[in-house]
């Protein structure tokens, strides 16, 4: 279910009004907030709630068997079981497609296994939605409970809550035990919560629905659909274009996710801090998608061995590799993912070489706008292979620069969205700042006229339909 059509509205208003009421009894809230997530993830079919009760009780089980034995050699079969099942099943969704198609135009026209790969529809399988991010929380839950023998095991409903919570399920923000449960143990009276989640939710919306629906539409795809239609600067501004779109397009998710979160009695982990602020790919990597860096950072490269076991920069880029093979099935993603890890590797050296010969310079402003344009721009290029089909697609989009004959064009308002869209990593957080703290100030009645008048201009200014957030896809 998408947070920008009607028929999550018509979800989200009943079940707002009755949690409100139920917030203070957390035992009832708990299976309401179980009921409402089941009903919102299983909506499309059946077979996804078979999915999520299968992960739930995965980790549950798991986190149980682990509370029961001490001993070390039994924990560790208990965690690598756990995880093993869980690469199976993200591997069996996101792989299996590919693998049978492969397999179906390898061998021969008369063979049985092939008529029974058409007649089955092995290879129509489809990734169900929220299965990466869902999978990874459950896979914290259980090697947080190995790493802790302390903590106390929690009851399959509380897992299942906690995997399931609906406005984290598509897509995130990734979140911890700690970040869940003592939240869903006790609700907080949090009136400056509600005001400011109904300002996420605005400026969500806003981002997805007016900013990223129209770069999309008007240049991304029918750029990325026909880049050899597209003249050297046109081809350039579509470039561009994606690199704001996917911001736009992932951070308005994020803020919508996290404003319904405050609003059902959550405060959610940030999951973007202005990325394109960077002044080199690290720092980027803690503003981007924070919830999965972290994730990234503590559960596979610090167990590599992070910085003091091993080579950092092998394990640098074995986890940014592994980060572009979680993204999708094609090469694209391999090369985005090693290409991100070599960047890291580079910028990890080059701190340690100032560390030692120049530990005292500080950067100079000229340094600084240097720097920043060097690490958009690597971000930007690299974004070309997300996007992109595959390979040769990518190709031709990065040739398509060099074109010097005439070519499609675009409304000029997609160049003022990138401009707004680079502006807002620097404005944004001060908007949002000086916004909610007008609305503060209002009385309960015009603050709710004040949300409902933007938030009926924001839907007004968008197309028809709104497609799918980008990060669904995986």
């Amino acid at each position: 279910m998408n947070f920008v059509t009607t028929s999550f509205v018509l979800f989200f208003l009943p079940v707002l009004c009755i949690g409100w009421l139920l917030r203070s009894r957390p035992a009832v809230y708990k299976y309401f907030l179980i009921a409402a997530s089941l009903f919102f993830y299983g909506n499309p079919g059946v077979e996804y709630l078979i999915l999520l009760f299968s992960v739930a009780s995965l980790n549950w089980g798991s986190a149980a068997l682990l509370g029961k034995t001490t001993r070390g050699f039994a924990r560790r079969l208990i965690v690598a079981a756990d995880v093993f099942i869980h690469i199976l099943i993200l591997a069996f969704f996101k792989y299996a497609e590919p693998f049978f198609l492969w397999l179906n135009d390898t061998i021969g026209n008369e063979s049985p296994i092939r008529q029974w790969l058409l007649d089955s529809g092995a290879g129509d399988i489809v990734l169900p939605a929220g299965l990466s991010f869902y999978s990874f929380q459950g896979l914290s839950y259980v090697i947080d409970h190995f790493r802790n023998p302390e903590r106390p095991a929690r009851s399959f409903a509380d897992v299942l809550a906690y995997i399931s919570f609906f406005p984290t399920i598509m897509a995130g923000p990734i979140m911890r035990e700690q970040d869940f449960f003592p939240q869903l143990a006790e609700q907080q009276e949090d009136k400056r919560g509600f005001n400011e989640g109904m300002a996420l939710i605005l400026s969500g919306l806003f981002k997805k629905v007016v900013l990223a629906t129209f770069l999309s539409e008007q240049m991304v795809d029918p750029f990325f659909r026909d880049p050899e239609g597209y003249a050297g600067w046109a081809a350039l501004v579509g470039i561009y274009a994606y690199s704001i779109q996917i911001f736009l397009d992932f951070s308005g998710y994020s803020d919508l996710a996290i404003g319904i979160g405050r609003l059902m009695g959550f405060r959610l982990p940030v999951n973007f801090d202005s990325p394109y602020r960077s002044l080199n790919l690290q720092e980027f990597w803690h503003r981007w998608h924070i919830s999965l860096s972290l994730w990234l950072r503590d559960y596979l490269y610090i167990p590599l061995g992070g910085n003091r076991r091993g080579n950092r920069y092998v394990n640098l880029t074995i986890t940014m590799l592994i980060g572009g093979i979680w993204h999708g099935n094609s090469l694209n993603f391999l090369i985005w993912g090693f290409f991100h890890g070599i960047g890291l590797v580079v910028v990890h050296a080059f701190g340690r070489i100032k560390a030692r010969f120049a530990p005292h310079r500080s950067e100079s402003p000229l340094g600084s706008i240097a720097a920043w344009l060097l690490t958009f721009h690597f971000i930007t290029l690299l974004w070309v292979f997300f996007r992109a089909e595959d390979f040769d697609g990518a190709c031709k989009v990065l040739q398509a620069v060099t074109h010097t004959h005439e070519g499609a064009s675009f409304p000029a308002q997609v160049l003022f969205i990138i401009a707004l869209g680079i502006l807002m990593q620097w404005i944004g957080p001060v908007c949002f700042r000086v916004f909610t703290g007008i609305q503060s100030r209002l009385p309960w009645p015009l603050q709710a006229g004040v949300v409902g008048l933007l938030g009926g201009v924001i839907l007004n200014l968008g197309p028809e339909g709104v497609l799918p957030f980008i990060y669904f896809n995986f």
